[in-house]
């Protein structure tokens, strides 16, 4: 048999006062506040006692007193259904934050590629200006320099097709 809705505000009146950590007389204080009448901490002891029926105002002031919606102290299917979508929620993020890292991760590597690849650039920049055009004719790499270039091309085209292919799947 479902519990009555007083039953229930008297056992979620409890719950979200504990959880806040703040005692009858902090939340009768609070209510007090809210409505602008004396609230007594025994009224709300005996409400959460189920000894004493609260009134609608009392129960609008305690959910605004605790910050939480008035649904929340009358109803069990407000909570898991919360907690339902909280759970959805943080899987959903996780998976996001996979994402994230992968990504972050993608773009490291490229950032890194960019910096070898320009640092390299300058470097053959620098070479070239040291070469006088007028009296190189055509000009050679050496063959460890050439085979070094070679090397570094099919790594960096290796490198883009790897990634391609695992961008398609």
């Amino acid at each position: 048999m479902n519990p009555l809705p007083g039953d229930l505000f008297a056992r979620r009146l409890r719950q979200e006062r504990e959880r806040l950590g703040i005692s009858q007389a902090e939340l009768a204080r609070r209510m007090a506040a809210l409505l602008g009448s004396n609230v007594d901490s025994t009224a709300i002891t005996r409400i959460e006692q189920q000894t004493r029926a609260v009134r609608l105002d009392e129960a609008v002031t305690a959910a605004e007193a605790l910050g939480v919606p008035l649904i929340t102290l009358v109803s069990d299917n407000y909570a898991r259904e919360n907690e339902a979508e909280i759970q959805n929620q943080l899987a959903e993020l996780a998976l996001a934050e996979q994402e994230w890292e992968k990504q972050r991760q993608k773009i490291l590597q490229i950032t890194q590629t960019i910096q070898q690849l320009s640092a390299e650039r300058e470097a053959f920049r620098s070479h070239a200006l040291d070469v006088d055009p007028d009296n190189a004719g055509d000009y050679e790499l050496d063959p460890e320099t050439k085979a070094a270039v070679d090397a570094r091309v099919r790594s960096v085209r290796d490198k883009l097709a790897d990634e391609v292919t695992d961008s398609d799947t």
